[in-house]
Parts: structure tokens; sequence; C-alpha cells
């Protein structure tokens, strides 16, 4: 619609712009937290030591850690938004910068990136099963359209994510951090292709309708972590 593509920290300046944006954003870092908290209560709960249940582990462990940082970056920029001038690309390329200056650097960006890669393919295999809503455990009561956003949120985000890790493997292969690019350079790579507007316009949908998903199983979904499996 002729706007600019942001990532995370272009919508965090967007929100803290807003005359009660400091106060929802600071809500925002706490749901964060919790949410990180959550995460680790997962990974510390399967009761059993089967392949599977280590790996969702893993996985639960990890996601805890990420969405730590992002608790961090949130209370950092709400705290001190006027030192933060660069977007979601310039941060992916300074990390992807200084990931390169490490020993073996190249390998570690790649390795990266094929995590993101086969991350968006598992999320994209998630969305796709037919057992959909008792895979992220929603009662049985949850409507059906809920599963369907649920569905279509995880397949957008799939692709994103698998792109963005395309990015990062590219530029491990050369070196350089000038390939790398965070959410608002994929979504700009997306809108170069032909008919990039219409598939752009697809995935944002897709990215909405993840957002309402959530708020969906906020309500529906069975919160007994010994029963819950792997959510991407």
């Amino acid at each position: 619609m002729g706007g600019r593509e942001a990532g995370f920290q272009e919508t965090m300046k967007s929100l803290l712009q807003q005359p009660v944006g400091r106060l929802l954003a600071f809500c925002l870092a706490i749901g964060l937290l919790c949410f990180a908290v959550w995460r680790f209560i997962e990974a510390t709960a399967p009761p059993d030591h089967r392949a599977e249940s280590l790996f969702r582990r893993v996985v639960f462990a990890g996601s805890g850690l990420f969405y730590l940082g992002l608790t961090a970056l949130t209370l950092n920029m709400t705290f001190r938004s006027t030192h933060f001038q660069s977007g979601s690309d310039e941060a992916a390329r300074e990390w992807t910068g200084w990931l390169l200056e490490l020993p073996g650097g190249g390998a570690l960006a790649g390795a990266t990136g094929s995590v993101l890669v086969i991350g968006g393919m598992a999320i994209l295999a998630g969305g796709c099963k037919r057992h959909f809503k008792s895979n992220v455990a929603l009662h049985a009561e949850a409507p059906a359209f809920l599963t369907a956003l649920g569905r279509y949120g995880l397949i957008a985000r799939a692709l994103v994510y698998a792109e963005i890790g395309g990015f990062l493997i590219y530029a491990a292969f050369s070196a350089s951090s000038r390939e790398a690019k965070g959410l608002a350079g994929a979504f700009r790579s997306i809108e170069q292709l032909n008919y990039g507007g219409v598939i752009l316009s697809v995935i944002a949908v897709g990215f909405i309708a993840f957002g309402a998903y959530e708020f969906g199983a906020a309500i529906y979904r069975d919160l007994n972590p010994r029963r819950v499996k792997y959510d991407p």
C-alpha cells in the first residue's frame, strides 16, 4: 500500500512514537518475559527421555533464550529509544559480521542459516499436519476457524524464516555480511518478485492471522506442560 517494510525494531520504533507507546512496550516486554519463562518450564516438564522428548526440550530451551533476548531488546528500546537508529536489516548485518569475524565464522553463520531453513520447514510441516489442533493441544471446543488461522499463519511465518536463513547461508558462502537480511529485508525481497505486491500481501495477512490465532490459543490451549506438544 505504499508503506515501508518493517521488522521488529521498526515496529517498536513506531509503537514508541504513540501517546502511550512506552506503556504498551513495557507490557509487551513483560509478556515476552512470561513467554520465555513458560518455554523454560516446558523444556523441563516432559516426563520421559525418548528422543522426541529430548528434542522438544532443546527446542523449548532455545525458544526461551530467543524470547529472553527479545525481552531485553524491548526493554532497552523502551527506556533508551533515542539510541536505536538501526533497523532489523542493520542488526542482522552487524550480527552476521561479528559472527564471520570469529574463527570458523563462515561455518557458524552457514550452520545458523541452515537451522533457520530447517526450522522453517519444520514449522511448515507442523502447519500442514492433519491433526494440527491436537499437535498444539487445542481443546476440542476450539472453533474450526481458529485452526485455519493457525495453519495459514504458520505457513506464512515458515516461508519468511526459511528465506532469512537462505540469505544467511548466502552471506556465509560469500563472506559478506551485507547479504544478510532481517525481517524487513525478507519482505522487501519478496516485494521485488513478479507479483511481489500480491505475494507480500498474502504473507502479511498470514502474519495477522497468526496473531489472531495466538489470541484464540490463549483461551483454548491446554496449558499443562506435560501434555503440550511442540508448538512452532
